[in-house]
């Protein structure tokens, strides 16, 4: 390497080293267990991940702890270190940013129909699914002592389930991959995997968070988005690694809050426009037959696309492709309620030439909006997993640009959730669920009096949703209808008109509304 390549390099990690404040400690417990008995199942690459992720932790400021093949003891002594360290430096007057990564074998195990999450040791031979119970290590004891610890923020990171455990019998209190965990203030934790499901052993989790870790300009929540939507897009599989992100600090960046560069400015106006339009029958009907769709551009009239049927719309007009021509998004709808629109872009190449661009893998029942990514103009969609599944509910965010006469997408990542309390899920009933019986419901004091009042619903399978939810107060038998139908419905911490707000989805915030006694969604 050269004198100046490796100025360079030294330069790059001083920078990013620089991005901790000079009163804040960052501090990192990382955890990598192979070492396990046939019983449980050897892994490979979980040292590996513990330095892809040590080398990017160090590179934004935090010390970093590193352990590898810990039994039950040795687990013990490592969060006892590492909770001495958070001390030492809360004493020492310091902001603490805490960070727990764990690489190997974790699995959820059921007491009194209670699930729990645990961390296997390395070295110990489990035979038998209760003896997780004895030996593992109890992922929420974990979180709730790094909670009431002194730092600033937490997050938790559990690169586990790689494959699914095989135990000698009790195999009905067991289970493959780990459940959800509830929010915690200050705290994110992420799993590697959807609840239920296994990951292999192939270290893209670890590389994807190490890499987002290391970007410049990133929240450190939008960088765990980008990292699980990231895996979940090249796994190429309908689960999803989850996280719980509980309220963090404002301004918390891995790698620093300064973006960078300004933003380049908005593009001008193209210089051609088209005006994009759908031939209609005389008398319109919902599925028209033989959609064609056409532009006039200059006073001449061009015929660009025959669709076949459906019901066509003119979304969205912007040069897309920033060719200084104006480009056009056109939504086909088919009819019914199974499906949404497909979306085509299309784009004037000039001389009469129009190119149309199906927009794959969109899942979006909303038509999109336009914006600008990096000084060009993309379409937004929010992309849905509805339909007749109990998944938990999630939503992509999906940029697409027109790169010449191909849809490009440019970024992927979640629909941010707002923070519940405690909340219900579809993914609590299963797919053979009776409608009319089944119902789950959570406590909770809506109305501030001290007593615990009650959320309710039931559940739809013909799309996995949430159904005829009601709030019941302890001193009001008469229940309050939820005007919505969604896969989570969580309770927020705040309060309007008395009651406690709910959350639909990702951010559909619902209200108490006095005048029709029931919760209605709030405007924007």
């Amino acid at each position: 390497m050269s004198m100046l390549r490796s100025f360079s390099a030294l330069l790059v990690c001083l920078l990013l080293v620089s991005h901790a404040r000079a009163d804040e400690k960052r501090i990192a417990l990382l955890i990598g267990n192979q070492d396990y008995p046939a019983e449980v199942g050897a892994l490979t690459n979980t040292h590996k991940d513990v330095r892809t992720m040590e080398e990017a932790l160090a590179a934004v400021g935090f010390e970093t702890l590193p352990r590898f093949d810990l039994d039950e003891d040795g687990m013990e002594d490592a969060f006892d270190e590492f909770e001495a360290r958070i001390g030492e430096e809360a004493d020492a007057g310091h902001e603490v940013i805490a960070f727990f990564y764990y690489s190997g074998h974790g699995a959820a195990a059921y007491d009194d129909r209670e699930a729990r999450n645990y961390l296997i040791p390395a070295k110990e031979t489990i035979t038998a699914a209760s003896h997780i119970f004895r030996k593992g290590v109890e992922l929420e004891e974990v979180l709730a002592s790094l909670q009431a610890s002194r730092a600033k923020a937490v997050f938790v990171v559990s690169d586990a389930c790689r494959n699914e455990l095989k135990f000698a019998f009790s195999k009905s209190i067991a289970d493959k991959g780990m459940t959800r965990v509830s929010q915690r203030p200050g705290m994110l934790v992420a799993f590697a995997t959807a609840a239920g499901e296994t990951t292999p052993d192939d270290g893209l989790f670890a590389e994807t968070l190490a890499e987002e870790i290391r970007r410049p300009g990133q929240d450190a929540v939008v960088a765990f988005y980008q990292a699980l939507a990231e895996v979940s897009d090249k796994r190429k599989s309908s689960s999803r690694p989850f996280m719980a992100p509980g309220k963090l600090p404002r301004g918390l960046c891995f790698a620093g809050c300064t973006a960078g560069p300004a933003a380049p400015a908005q593009p001008e106006e193209p210089t051609r426009k088209a005006e994009y339009w759908f031939e209609q029958e005389d008398e319109f009907s919902f599925l028209q037959e033989n959609v064609v769709l056409k532009a006039t551009v200059n006073g001449l009239e061009y015929t660009i696309h025959e669709f076949g049927y459906g019901a066509p719309t003119v979304e969205l007009l912007k040069d897309f492709n920033a060719d200084g021509t104006l480009d056009a998004i056109v939504s086909v709808h088919g009819g019914g309620n199974c499906c949404p629109a497909e979306y085509f872009f299309v784009a004037d190449m000039g001389s009469g030439h129009f190119l149309v661009s199906k927009i794959e893998d969109i899942y979006a029942w909303d038509p999109p909006t336009a914006e600008l990514h990096e000084g060009r103009w993309v379409a937004k969609f929010i992309s849905s997993n509805e339909g007749m599944n109990t998944d938990d509910f999630k939503q992509d965010v999906h940029l697409y640009a027109l790169k010449a006469d191909t849809p490009e997408l440019v970024l992927k990542t979640f629909k941010r959730e707002v923070t519940a309390l405690v909340e219900l899920r579809s993914s609590m009933f299963g797919l053979d669920t009776d409608d009319a019986a089944a119902t789950q419901s959570i406590s909770f004091d809506m109305d501030d009096d001290g007593t615990a009042d009650t959320l309710t619903c039931g559940f739809w399978s013909r799309w996995g949703r949430l159904s005829d939810c009601k709030v019941t107060l302890a001193t009001e038998p008469a229940p309050i209808p939820v005007d919505t139908a969604c896969k989570r419905l969580g309770i927020v911490n705040a309060r309007q008109n008395g009651l406690s707000l709910l959350v639909c989805d990702s951010d559909n915030v619902h209200a108490f509304n006095a005048a029709s006694n029931a919760y209605l969604p709030v405007e924007n």
